[in-house]
C-alpha cells in the first residue's frame, strides 16, 4: 500500500548530492566570512584605541541587554559564569593577602571589594585573612542577594549596595580596595578613582583588575588620573599574575597618600 507520495519539491534520485554539495559550499563560505570578520574585529579591538573604546561600549550595551545583574540573569551569572573565574579569584586573593600582610605586618585591616557580584572573591579573601573586615559593594541588589549568603553574623564580612563613584566610606578608612571585572562598567572612571584615593588610608593600596582587551591604555589612564585629581604616575598598570586565566587580565595599582 502506498502511504505517502513524493511531493512536487522532492529531490529526484541521484540529484540530492549536487544540492547538498552546493548548500554545504555556501555554508562553508559564509562561515569563513564570519570567522574573518570576527578576527578582524578582534584585531581592531586589541590593537587600536578606537577599537578598544568601541569594545568597552559594546560590553556595556551587552550587559544592559543581557541583564546579568538582575534576575534571572544574576542567577545565571552566579551559578555559571562566576565559578569560571575561580582560579583568578584565588590569585587575586593571594595578592590581597600579600599586600595587606606586607603593609600592616598582620592579617587584619579593612578591605572593600568594588563590584563584588555574588561574593566569590570576598569568600576567597576571607579564607586567607581571618581577622580582616571585608565589605562587598555592588550596584545590583539581586547580585547581593547571592552574596549575602556569605555574610557573617559578627559583621566581619558584609555586603552593601553602592556605587564606585560615590563610596559610602569615610576618608582614609580603608586599607585595601580590590575590584575584578568591574572597571569597564564604571560610567565615570575618574570619579571612581577619585573616590578610591579618598577612602584609602596612608600606606593603603588599591588593586583593580580587568580584562586586558577592555582595559584602558596608559594614555587613557593618564587622562583619567588627571580628571580624578591624581598624577598620571599614581595609577600604575601591571600585568596580572596567576596562570592562564590571569594572563588575560591587567592590574591597576594605586598607593594610599600620606
Amino acid at each position: 500500500m502506498k502511504l505517502f507520495g513524493r511531493g512536487k519539491d522532492a529531490v529526484p534520485a541521484g540529484g540530492g548530492s549536487t544540492v547538498i554539495g552546493r548548500t554545504g559550499a555556501r555554508r562553508g563560505k559564509s562561515l569563513r566570512r564570519l570567522v574573518s570578520a570576527v578576527l578582524l574585529l578582534g584585531i581592531l579591538a586589541a590593537f587600536t584605541r578606537p577599537g578598544r573604546r568601541a569594545t568597552r561600549i559594546l560590553a556595556r550595551r551587552l550587559d544592559s541587554r543581557v541583564e546579568c545583574f538582575t534576575e534571572p540573569g544574576s542567577s545565571t551569572y552566579a551559578r555559571v559564569f562566576a565559578p569560571l573565574f575561580g582560579h583568578l579569584y584565588g590569585s587575586v586573593a593571594q595578592d590581597v593577602a600579600r599586600e595587606l600582610t606586607t603593609r600592616r605586618r598582620n592579617r587584619g585591616g579593612t578591605i572593600v571589594d568594588l563590584g563584588c557580584g555574588p561574593g566569590d572573591l570576598v569568600v576567597e579573601i576571607a579564607s586567607r585573612l581571618k581577622e580582616a573586615r571585608i565589605v562587598g559593594l555592588d550596584l545590583s541588589p539581586s547580585m547581593l542577594l547571592w552574596a549575602g549568603r556569605h555574610a557573617t553574623a559578627d559583621g566581619r564580612v558584609r555586603f552593601v549596595v553602592g556605587d564606585a563613584a560615590e563610596l559610602p566610606f569615610n576618608d582614609a578608612s580603608v586599607d585595601l580596595v580590590v575590584s575584578t571585572l568591574s572597571m569597564h562598567h564604571w560610567e565615570d572612571p575618574a570619579d571612581a578613582f577619585a573616590e578610591i584615593a579618598r577612602v584609602l588610608r596612608p600606606n593603603g593600596v588599591a588593586l583593580i583588575y580587568d580584562l586586558g582587551l577592555l582595559a584602558y591604555t596608559p594614555s587613557e589612564m593618564a587622562e583619567i588620573a588627571e580628571a580624578a585629581g591624581l598624577e598620571p604616575g599614581d595609577i600604575v598598570r601591571e600585568r596580572a599574575r596567576g596562570g592562564l586565566v590571569a594572563s588575560f587580565f591587567v592590574r591597576f595599582k594605586i598607593e594610599g597618600f600620606e
